[in-house]
């Protein structure tokens, strides 16, 4: 804890001498081992720093892939550790992500997730979390951005309500998820099809099919006043970096790994419906969630999956009904998963109507619930402000994208 002294001397947020740099090893270190208290979940601070390390040492955050930031003073030269007073401190991690106008023109772009926000609770009040959220959005505007191009967008998650980050212009996005419970071992067998497991050599292929139709479905052009579209591209790389999570956690606490990383179900006309899954490991065992990362229905169309005129499974065709059973069955294989590893819980982000429909097959109590404190979806849009009145349309915004 800083003394009242150091306290005094520290500098105004709005001080010309502030700066948001990158961070050395050790202001890397430090910053970490200030934010396991928020963090840390059920690991000890020596654990989850390895744990740490562990993520930023993966395919998506090697070779620049994840930024440290750190707001500090630099008219105070760096102690011999080689340090400064870390006033607050954030990190992105780099995101390969589609841009799509109107006229169906598609783009591929660079964003960025920003994760791990935090400011030392002596030094709350001051309003340095606000100064380096100011100075993050303009280091963003161009941060490892290819050919001098300008970013297009960032996103974040918020965790203290809708308002402190919309200030700053990232806009919070629907955050809705559906719960179900783990499946129980006297519930009766149903008659879903049966759905395959998928290990973690089966990521590749369907993520590589899965960006395909994403980027065909994405060009279709639309209506010119539905607006300019993105996405972040639901690549292995990013499923990857949530299993390493998941993995560490798994093994240090339960002294083993899953091997199962999702399911997938066929219709009988054959169509491909799959998922991929992550275990979210809390504090205590009712904080354990087991979420979907991301869900894909072959040939279905993700800009307009959001809607229908359907009210209910029985208001759907043939063809939507038995997509909606193949959902229903993978959804079952989740319930069974959540069940093995003692999770509370099964949820997938912003889901579909026929994901919707498909989860009231199992549970008809199950209802959509709107977050409204917690992992809020953000976006701030950093390229030149488009026309007035146009939207941006959050394609995909599901928990694969989180970080």
């Amino acid at each position: 804890m800083p003394s009242a002294i150091e306290i005094m001397d520290l500098p105004k947020s709005s001080s010309a001498s502030l700066q948001l740099i990158q961070a050395s090893e050790a202001e890397m270190i430090e910053s970490s081992t200030m934010g396991a208290s928020s963090w840390r979940g059920p690991l000890n601070v020596g654990t989850y720093l390895r744990r740490e390390a562990h993520l930023r040492n993966q395919v998506l955050t090697r070779n620049g892939g994840i930024t440290y930031w750190v707001l500090v003073d630099t008219a105070v030269p760096r102690a011999p550790g080689g340090t400064r007073t870390i006033l607050s401190s954030c990190e992105t991690i780099r995101k390969r992500a589609l841009v799509v106008q109107p006229n169906g023109q598609v783009k591929d772009v660079i964003s960025h997730g920003i994760g791990s926000v935090f400011c030392n609770p002596a030094y709350r009040g001051r309003g340095y979390p606000k100064r380096m959220l100011v100075e993050l959005a303009k280091n963003l505007d161009t941060w490892q951005q290819k050919d001098g191009d300008a970013a297009h967008f960032s996103v974040l998650w918020s965790d203290i309500g809708k308002d402190f980050y919309a200030r700053f212009g990232w806009k919070v996005y629907p955050s809705k998820h559906v719960d179900l419970c783990p499946k129980s071992i006297h519930e009766r067998e149903d008659d879903f099809p049966t759905a395959s497991m998928l290990a973690a050599v089966d990521l590749e292929e369907l993520c590589r099919v899965d960006e395909a139709m994403l980027r065909s479905d994405m060009a279709r052009p639309t209506l010119p006043d539905s607006g300019i579209r993105v996405a972040l591209i639901p690549d292995v790389e990013t499923m990857q970096w949530h299993h390493a999570r998941e993995d560490f956690l798994a093994q240090e606490l339960l002294g083993r790994r899953p091997l199962c990383k999702g399911a997938l179900a066929r219709t009988e006309d054959g169509q491909k419906v799959w998922c991929f899954w992550t275990r979210t490991f809390g504090a205590n065992r009712d904080d354990n969630v087991l979420n979907i990362l991301r869900l894909v229905v072959e040939g279905e169309s993700n800009v307009v999956r959001q809607t229908t005129t359907a009210t209910g499974y029985g208001d759907l065709n043939a063809s939507d009904q038995a997509i909606a059973v193949a959902i229903a069955s993978i959804l079952q294989a989740a319930r069974s998963e959540a069940s093995r590893w003692e999770m509370a819980t099964v949820q997938f982000w912003n889901p579909c109507p026929l994901s919707v429909m498909a989860a009231k097959i199992i549970d008809p109590s199950a209802e959509i619930v709107d977050r409204d404190d917690e992992s809020l979806a953000s976006l701030r849009w950093h390229a030149p402000t488009p026309p007035a009145g146009t939207k941006i349309d959050w394609i995909c915004n599901e928990k694969y994208a989180w970080c």
